[in-house]
């Protein structure tokens, strides 16, 4: 991990993802936005190339297109709050928060992939009838606080729905962390 992608993790209290990864998160907010841009392809060529020769006017597609636009932007929206860290404050030590974050890692079942002082990244690796392709949890420390996010695994295949798994990562880990702290 890039050490400019930490510091700025840690500014704008976002996760940051590589290109492609960006692609698969907002994935669905091009699918949805395809039916809109092709009604304003179908403007430029009427109003600007002079050819259109489509059976319905531009106009009259653009009522229809218009809802997946809506849609479109309402899940970027969605797609761009899953970026955002839970952030908790702590006096724990960096020892007892990894102990804490390593029985949660177990009892969750996630595969480390990226442990230093400042991040650790891990991933699951669920069966397929749970309905998820698996997560990427992200952790970092900050001073006196701990970051954590975890999104639907953007290395794999695209997926807007964890089926609470996501919630379940960060709320088990803010737990444990919360009890260890009293």
């Amino acid at each position: 991990m890039k050490q400019e992608w930490l510091l700025s993790m840690i500014e704008t209290k976002k996760l940051k993802l590589k290109f492609a990864d960006l692609l698969t998160h907002y994935l669905i907010v091009l699918f949805c936005m395809i039916p809109f841009f092709l009604t304003l392809y179908s403007f430029v060529e009427k109003y600007i190339l002079h050819n259109y020769t489509g059976v319905r006017s531009p106009e009259e597609m653009l009522v229809a297109s218009s809802i997946f636009g809506l849609i479109g932007i309402a899940f970027f929206f969605v797609q761009k709050s899953k970026l955002k860290f839970k952030i908790i404050e702590t006096n724990l030590s960096k020892e007892n928060l990894k102990e804490i974050i390593n029985r949660t890692a177990n009892e969750l079942e996630w595969h480390t992939e990226i442990a230093n002082d400042k991040i650790i990244v891990a991933k699951t690796h669920p069966k397929w009838w749970t309905g998820s392709w698996g997560e990427r949890i992200t952790i970092v420390f900050d001073k006196s606080s701990v970051m954590i996010n975890s999104i639907c695994d953007p290395s794999k295949k695209a997926s807007v729905a964890s089926f609470g798994r996501n919630r379940k990562n960060v709320n088990r880990l803010l737990e444990n962390i919360s009890t260890a702290s009293r």
